[in-house]
């Protein structure tokens, strides 16, 4: 949920970089919501998985944590596949793991606020506070400079939020409570102006998304994404009945998960960054998303506006390289680093869950890419 989440979007372009150069040839139009986090039904594996495999099941053996992959090309079906562990209890990780994905959350919560923008409910270039009057840290801002990171309101996380989670990691944050730590702080620019990655953006639209709906984030992700694309295991953490694997980490006390609760940072980060996921469902999304399964083709050309280049674009970035069909988003949460990416116009998919945030995901991805490209 920290603003370098954005940033860590150029450390993962290695992680895409080769998926989405090889070719633009169309895929060959297969089934686009496939079983994710089922094995294969083969009994010998395929090259590729092997290959596959084998890559994951070195670089989790170079490290405490572990890792799952969903990819795909135009001429190797969607692979699901995990290697080394699920935590500091040291259960081996398997391929529907929940992970933590971060601010891949913001994509979720752009598509159902544009769902909303469907249904006439809301209008993009709406007034934020027609919906939250008294809001006055959004005084002036649409919902579409909400979305697209160009409302100016400045960044929670740079300042005493990071040292309250860990002072009191069990406490509940209201997000009422995460706005107070910038209610008096100067406009970073007037709205519209620039874009500046700020998360919180999206604690305000998931308040605007609770107030327009009278529903809760949970419910609507729900009722909006999770059945429709018959998800397995997507939600909002905190989840009384059920939570993700645990993690290793480099800020939280004890360097892993057993050291803190993560209560503070799941209820703080929100609508911004608290959705747990696995690989298989989060390819289902991505692909549901691109090709047409959530929106309809008018509203998610608002949401992918000015792609390939980054600025105008709502919940989503370009994929790398830059298209003018493939998106992408990346996420980081304590312990744990995500990326997804597709592209409708080849059929290239990457989504790359990571539960420990002491290593670097760059030639994991590379190198995922590159056996991707030779098969």
């Amino acid at each position: 949920m920290t603003r370098n989440s954005h940033r860590y979007r150029a450390r993962v372009l290695a992680a895409a970089l080769m998926l989405t150069a090889c070719s633009s040839t169309p895929a060959d139009g297969g089934d686009r919501n496939p079983e994710p986090s089922s094995p294969p039904s083969t009994s010998e594996p395929s090259g590729t998985q092997a290959e596959v495999q084998t890559l994951l099941d070195g670089w989790a053996a170079a490290g405490s944590g572990g890792v799952a992959v969903a990819l795909a090309n135009r001429t190797t079906p969607q692979l699901v596949l995990a290697a080394g562990s699920n935590g500091p209890n040291g259960a081996a990780i398997s391929s529907d793991a929940e992970f933590r994905v971060g601010s891949l959350t913001k994509t979720y919560v752009a598509v159902m606020t544009l769902q909303l923008v469907d249904e006439g409910q809301v209008g993009l270039d709406d007034l934020v506070t027609q919906y939250l009057p008294g809001l006055t840290i959004a005084d002036g801002v649409t919902i579409r400079q909400l979305l697209a990171h160009r409302s100016g309101i400045p960044e929670h996380t740079d300042g005493e939020l990071g040292p309250a989670v860990l002072t009191d990691p069990a406490r509940t944050w209201r997000p009422a409570d995460v706005l107070a730590l910038v209610e008096d702080q100067k406009r970073d620019f007037p709205p519209g102006d620039q874009f500046a990655y700020s998360n919180t953006n999206y604690i305000i639209a998931g308040l605007l998304l609770e107030q327009v709906t009278q529903r809760s984030l949970a419910e609507n992700l729900d009722e909006r994404i999770v059945q429709p694309l018959g998800l397995r295991a997507t939600y909002f953490a905190p989840d009384p009945e059920r939570g993700p694997i645990g993690a290793f980490s480099q800020s939280l006390p004890g360097g892993t998960t057993s050291g803190a609760s993560y209560r503070a940072l799941e209820t703080a980060a929100g609508a911004a960054g608290a959705i747990v996921s696995t690989a298989g469902d989060v390819a289902v999304f991505i692909r549901a998303l691109a090709d047409g399964d959530l929106l309809p083709p008018a509203v998610y050309a608002e949401m992918t506006n000015g792609l390939p280049a980054d600025g105008e674009t709502l919940g989503v970035f370009s994929s790398y390289p830059p298209t003018s069909t493939g998106i992408s988003n990346a996420g980081a949460i304590p312990g744990f680093t995500a990326f997804m990416q597709y592209d409708p116009a080849t059929g290239y998919l990457l989504v790359l869950l990571v539960n420990d945030d002491t290593r670097s995901i760059e030639q994991l991805g590379n190198d995922l890419a590159g056996i991707l490209l030779s098969s």
